[in-house]
């Protein structure tokens, strides 16, 4: 028996902040860009440990209300200091991640910023699935690391750089 395909895979970094990641895919949800899949890269740093905890905490209670009740966690461990391991990391990641899911969203917001630069290089570089590459700017750092729903509207924005790039 073959397992249901993955509809959405979701990639992020996990660091020291939860929330940029919690926050990022739940406002993508509220856009209707639900993940029922999430690999999130993370290292064996003892506080990114503890984020990668909260973050799977938060999305068990967040991604039921968009319809996932059972969403898939994988995780993946990246050396932050190894420049072009990540970079070769994230493009096995993705290759992997196209062979299961329709469609694949990344997320460009937490980790360093190679990381990102490296997020956004691969999905404009492929011709991969990507649907969406958002980096959730944070206006003011006063609201770093609290979750979404307490955050005013005007003190953050969802980007899809993707879209920013097609323009």
């Amino acid at each position: 028996m073959q397992s249901k395909p993955v509809h959405r895979s979701w990639i992020t970094v996990v660091g020291w902040s939860p929330m940029a990641v919690v926050n990022t895919i739940w406002q993508a949800c509220e856009q209707g860009v639900v993940p029922d899949r999430i690999v999130l890269l993370a290292s064996p740093d003892e506080k990114v440990r503890q984020s990668v905890q909260t973050v799977t905490h938060y999305l068990h209670e967040i991604l039921p209300r968009y319809g996932v009740e059972k969403p898939k966690f994988d995780e993946v461990p990246i050396d932050e200091n190894n420049f072009m391991g990540f970079w070769n990391t994230l493009k096995s990641v993705l290759k992997k991640e196209s062979q299961i899911a329709q469609g694949i969203v990344i997320d460009a917001t937490a980790g360093r910023k190679y990381m990102s630069a490296f997020a956004v290089m691969q999905s404009i570089s492929s011709n991969l699935p990507i649907e969406h590459v958002y980096y959730n700017h944070m206006i003011t750092q006063r609201y770093h690391d609290v979750p979404y729903p307490l955050i005013p509207r005007p003190a953050h924005q969802l980007y899809d750089l993707l879209r920013l790039f097609r323009r």
